[in-house]
């Protein structure tokens, strides 16, 4: 058995919404962090066995972190982020990235765009002693991770 291509993220597409209508963002995030889904589990024990009986339950939210370049302006994605954190209660944001590119034929994940909420919000810094790029983080915590084809 032949092993498949290896493919890197240097084509991902990335995309934020924050009303009705994604925006691509591809040109200001650096990095896109999926966490591990997860369900909830459970276990009970008896008097008669060693073991315990276990059970899995229903899928656990998810908290999908993203890295952006800080390039300051009304361009910049963070200006539409803090935005929607300032929101009374915060405002929806919902995530959506392609590894492989904004091509049709591809896999696209998205978080919930109606529940999708910010949840985390890391401003700007900076270091004297340091050339690093400054950047900024957010996190969108959401009932699911979606896949579809890019759209």
């Amino acid at each position: 058995m032949a092993l498949p291509a290896g493919m890197s993220s240097c084509a991902m597409c990335v995309e934020i919404m924050t009303g009705t209508t994604w925006v691509q963002v591809l040109d200001n995030l650096s990095v896109v962090e999926p966490p591990s889904a997860t369900r909830m589990t459970g276990e009970g024990y008896v008097f008669g066995e060693d073991n315990a009986v276990t059970a899995v339950g229903k899928r656990e939210p998810l908290e999908v972190r993203a890295r952006g370049i800080w390039a300051e302006g009304t361009a910049d994605p963070f200006y539409t982020l803090y935005t929607s954190w300032t929101g009374v209660c915060g405002n929806l944001v919902a995530l959506r990235w392609s590894p492989a590119g904004c091509v049709s034929t591809h896999d696209a994940f998205s978080t919930h765009t109606t529940q999708s909420e910010l949840v985390e919000l890391v401003f700007p810094g900076g270091d004297a002693a340091s050339a690093d790029i400054i950047t900024y983080e957010f996190v969108i915590r959401t009932p699911e991770v979606t896949r579809a084809a890019w759209s």
